[in-house]
């Protein structure tokens, strides 16, 4: 497992929020491993590790290409092309996304080239990959009430048009992966990445935007009262100053790695390794300017052991990094797991604790950084169970996990913040977070042709304050969904629910409703390579409320055309 590709997460979700602008049509797979991993992947790995790998060279000449076109004026295009001999290849592929908002004025554009080659000959594998990411994102001005409520009836939101609010971003990642093998035993790798981000924000002062409607009696908005269905003004608040963040991270990660076949059957996998990440950036323009940087070196080892034909794994790591702002730092991991044979069973567990220094948004957003935040420390431990029957028609897992963090980093919204628009909120360190919780999991080949599959997830989570706990705002306590497929040579369809429980809004005071969605998708290939596909989300027009205020597009569908050989 030390083989996946990890540094993409790494580079990215250490220090800043990317998934959601990468384009599905550039990305070939997504690997997860769960559990706690810091000893191994270093920090924010507490529950897992994601690895996303984007499109690789094979041999031959491959393309895809194809345009989508659906609700809201989607509209996308995207291209690659594809590969190589058996000692060399390539790929180069980009996808454009332009799309309108929930409400007149807002729009999303993204546009996202990438390119990958690698070199592979005498136990030698050279692969250099690079992404761009450019998103230009147009929002309606927001107006919500920041009171703390006890109750939904006095909760109001308003979301009006806004020529010129927007959010501008360019991200960068660029990695060099150098891997040898010297022998059936002995191999070592070596990466090198570089990750950039510059946001650019920018919202003018367009003086009155337009009216909304008074939602009850006495309602009051900038010091004037209204009774229910009267017209409210709303005035722009932005001022025209441009404000910003950029930083950037560079990263060298080598291991190496020993296969050892020990006596009666136990095989054991060591790897050491060495990590040393740099990181640098700041804030500009309306709320002042400031910039820092920091680094972080770590030595790591991890060993796995296979006993009893492989029936039981053993494993276990030891991390110790030296960060130049916060100190030193131990972290470790152990694993087991267990398979009964003939039964299809296996039991496994993990225990691990954890180290993460504040994010370079969490110390320097513009407008919700703290400079005086302390760095996470915790544990977590996890155990379950994986379950197959009839030779793996139908299997299952279920997992219970305990996590607790001290000085846990969140948005605290009592903190006053001139840099607010509401004048409050920014990043705080809590005395500790407790979070706990069960996932279950499961997938049935009802035929060759038919396959259900679906999960279940339950969360307690939890901050506490001099003694006062205070439940995770955003997090539903239940989630789960549902997904059937039928599924055949040239085409499939199938139907998917996700439900979402409810969950406290931004304030941590009153509660968004849960809701249950439907979503229906479909490909039909009427020609060797060539696909027509659709989805339609939400077809039962649910009332979905993912952030409280802010609207839904109700029944979203997008039709699409891939040609892929």
């Amino acid at each position: 497992f030390w083989e996946m590709a990890r540094v993409y997460m790494l580079l990215v979700t250490r220090k800043s929020v990317f998934i959601g602008h990468i384009d599905t049509e550039l990305v070939e797979s997504v690997e997860i491993l769960r559990g706690p991993q810091s000893a191994l992947y270093g920090s924010d790995t507490t529950a897992g590790v994601m690895s996303f790998k984007t499109l690789s060279g094979k041999p031959g000449m491959h393309y895809k290409l194809g345009p989508e076109y659906g609700s809201l004026s989607w509209k996308k295009g995207f291209g690659a092309v594809r590969g190589g001999t058996d000692t060399w290849d390539y790929a180069v592929a980009a996808a454009y996304t332009d799309s309108d908002g929930v409400h007149d004025e807002e729009f999303y554009k993204n546009f996202s080239p990438t390119i990958k080659s690698g070199w592979h000959s005498g136990g030698v594998d050279v692969v250099f990959a690079y992404i761009y990411v450019e998103s230009d994102f147009q929002a309606a001005e927001l107006n919500e009430c920041y009171d703390a409520l006890i109750s939904r009836s006095k909760h109001w939101a308003f979301q009006t048009p806004d020529p010129n609010n927007a959010n501008e971003y360019e991200h960068h990642i660029a990695t060099l992966n150098v891997a040898h093998v010297f022998n059936n035993a002995l191999r070592h790798k070596a990466v090198v990445g570089w990750f950039e981000k510059d946001h650019y924000r920018r919202d003018m002062d367009d003086g009155l935007l337009g009216y909304e409607t008074s939602p009850f009696d006495d309602f009051t908005y900038e010091g004037v009262t209204y009774n229910e269905g009267d017209r409210v003004p709303i005035y722009d608040d932005g001022t025209g100053d441009a404000y910003g963040n950029d930083h950037k991270n560079i990263m060298l990660d080598y291991n190496f790695i020993w296969e050892s076949q020990l006596p009666k059957g136990v095989a054991n996998t060591a790897l050491f390794g060495f990590e040393y990440f740099y990181q640098e950036g700041g804030k500009w323009g309306r709320y002042g300017d400031l910039s820092s940087d920091n680094y972080n070196y770590s030595f790591y080892l991890n060993d796995q052991v296979l006993l009893l034909e492989e029936r039981l794994v053993l494993s276990g790591g030891v991390r110790m990094d030296e960060n130049e702002a916060f100190g030193s730092e131990t972290t470790g991991k152990l694993g087991a797991a267990y398979t009964v044979w003939g039964w299809g069973t296996t039991f496994f567990g993990n225990y691990g604790t954890s180290f993460r220094a504040p994010s370079f948004f969490n110390l320097y957003d513009a407008t919700y950084g703290n400079e005086n935040l302390s760095p996470e420390t915790g544990w977590t431990v996890e155990g379950g169970i994986r379950q197959e029957f009839m030779n793996g028609r139908i299997d299952g897992d279920i997992t219970y996990w305990y996590s607790e963090l001290d000085d846990v980093v969140v948005f605290d919204y009592t903190i006053a913040n001139p840099a607010s628009s509401v004048g409050s909120g920014k990043y705080n360190n809590r005395d500790s977070m407790e979070t706990s919780g069960v996932e279950f999991a499961f997938g049935v080949s009802i035929t060759e042709a038919i396959n259900l599959s679906g999960n279940y997830t339950y969360t307690d989570s939890k901050s506490v304050n001099d003694g006062k706990g205070f439940r995770t705002v955003q997090v539903a306590k239940n989630k789960g969904s549902l997904t059937f497929c039928y599924e055949k040579e040239r085409y499939n369809v199938g139907v998917s629910g996700y439900y979402s429980g409810t969950r406290l809004r931004w304030k941590g005071d009153i509660e968004m409703k849960a809701y249950y969605r439907v979503d229906i998708f479909g490909q039909y290939e009427f020609y060797k390579g060539m696909r027509v596909y659709t989805r339609i989300e939400n077809v039962l027009d649910e009332d979905i409320e993912e952030g409280l205020g802010y609207d839904q597009p109700g029944i979203y569908a997008i039709l699409g055309v891939k040609y892929d050989i």
